[in-house]
């Protein structure tokens, strides 16, 4: 309504950009609550259409009795790391049609300095598969470091796109072969395999993957 976006990820990017005021939502689920003080005069109006002047009040500006509100990360050097529905997979490979913010996890400050992090520059994902046990297992949530990196990356385990495809993986760069070596740590199951040539248009890193933030115990 009145030039809202239309998808959960571009509603999350706007509030995000606008820092609106929002709280976890009650219930099962990740969903974020905004509060109607962040709407323009036009927003507000239709929603008084659509829910009556009953439920949305003429003053939509105090909220409760609460003077100020200020980001949790202001108060215990907490960061807010976004969680995000990418099920990057420790196997063959998991098809995302649509990415968007599971939930909000708050990481101490402190702790993503160890890895040079931010807010802006960290992201968890989750891992899917057993294609890279023991370092990493099914259900594990990873810490990302999504900076840009250079071409080639290091040795290393990082998130990335072969197609629609995204996986978690050990690349290590084959200079005779022009392109990456795609390892899976559980050897005893997977082969690895080189991207190279016309196969790296489709091929890009997401984020290098830096530790584990959630370990599932197998």
């Amino acid at each position: 309504m009145a030039g809202l976006p239309t998808t959960p990820q571009g509603f999350s990017q706007k509030a995000k950009k606008a820092d609106w005021i929002s709280r976890r939502a009650s219930g099962r689920g990740a969903g974020l609550e905004y509060h109607i003080s962040n709407f323009d005069e036009e927003v507000i109006a239709e929603l008084r259409v659509k829910y009556g002047d009953d439920v949305i009040s003429d003053n939509v500006t105090e909220i409760s009795n609460v003077k100020s509100v200020r980001n949790i990360s202001q108060i215990e050097n907490m960061c807010a790391v976004p969680v995000y529905n990418v099920y990057a997979s420790c196997g063959f490979g998991t098809l995302n049609d649509a990415e968007f913010q599971l939930r909000t996890e708050f990481l101490p400050c402190e702790w993503l300095k160890r890895f040079g992090l931010t807010e802006e520059t960290a992201r968890i994902i989750i891992c899917h598969g057993d294609s890279m046990e023991d370092t990493l297992s099914d259900g594990d949530e990873v810490l990302v470091d999504i900076r840009e990196l250079e071409h080639p990356v290091k040795h290393g385990v990082y998130v990335v796109r072969i197609g629609k495809h995204v996986y978690i993986k050990r690349l290590k760069y084959d200079i005779m072969a022009e392109g990456y070596e795609v390892i899976s740590d559980n050897k005893e199951e997977y082969d690895s395999f080189i991207v190279n040539e016309e196969k790296l248009s489709e091929f890009a890193v997401i984020g290098k993957v830096v530790t584990t933030v959630m370990k599932a115990v197998i």
